[in-house]
């Protein structure tokens, strides 16, 4: 009986071992992986080739190394073709045409201008390699950037090369509606300076801990006083002369 017991408390023990193990295991694992990616962060954050947003900031490389292992891109290419813009990453639209290109999932994107010379609107076309479908994406119009904002800003290449234009926005749209997996959702750069608002100042212009100073006090007006002599009424004489007198004529009527 006590044999029996035993042995059923051993084999409740060996698979409770066997788990903590493999959970034990499995840390190890993500330990040691994350400072295989740490180590890479810190080396091609040091080197001369990646751009500003990524030179010396280990973080933006980690994550930069994340990216390149989801789309299977080398890592300094995502660095080089991946901008930070209002604090979100963002594809260059002539890096999302060639990741379309090269996936092999479809055929190279096809861009259809109404006309070849002054293009007012595009849209990009491919086709599904798998099924042989047409996968026509969204028109991109003048008329569009002019109502959503996008020409009218300062700066905006919309007014000096619009074809151009058309065709990157025309590529970002079609992207997003059939190969999403390809950008992983990302927008291009030129659509983030479009789209993102700049980040607002939130800053408040006093210091709350700083006492303010007081306001200095409002000029008094000072008026110089006139003096003005009363004029004199009736006896002027002062009160002791008037005793003075009184008195000599009472030393007159006494005197024999």
């Amino acid at each position: 009986m006590e044999t029996t017991q035993t042995q059923t408390q051993t084999e409740a023990i060996v698979p409770q071992e066997a788990q903590n193990s493999g959970i034990l295991a499995q840390v190890q694992a993500e330990t040691q992986a994350f400072e295989l990616v740490q180590r890479q962060a810190k080396m091609l954050a040091s080197s001369t080739m990646v751009p500003k947003d990524f030179a010396n900031n280990v973080p933006n490389c980690a994550i930069a190394l994340n990216i390149s292992k989801r789309t299977g891109i080398d890592v300094l290419m995502v660095t080089q073709n991946i901008d930070i813009i209002h604090g979100r990453p963002s594809w260059r639209a002539t890096a999302l045409i060639g990741m379309i290109r090269s996936c092999g999932s479809f055929t190279p994107l096809r861009f259809v201008f109404d006309d070849d010379d002054n293009p007012t609107s595009c849209y990009a076309v491919s086709r599904d390699v798998s099924t042989g479908e047409e996968l026509r994406g969204e028109k991109i119009t003048l008329e569009m950037a002019k109502k959503e904002g996008w020409s009218t800003k300062s700066g905006s290449k919309w007014l000096t090369m619009p074809g151009q234009m058309l065709r990157y926005r025309a590529a970002s749209f079609w992207s997003r509606a059939y190969a999403s997996d390809i950008s992983l959702g990302m927008y291009t750069t030129d659509e983030v300076r479009d789209f993102a608002e700049p980040p607002r100042n939130v800053t408040p212009k006093v210091n709350p801990f700083v006492a303010e100073p007081e306001p200095e006090p409002e000029p008094v007006e000072v008026v110089e006083a006139q003096v003005v002599e009363d004029k004199p009424k009736g006896n002027t004489k002062p009160h002791a002369e008037k005793i003075a007198e009184a008195f000599q004529n009472m030393a007159k009527e006494v005197e024999p």
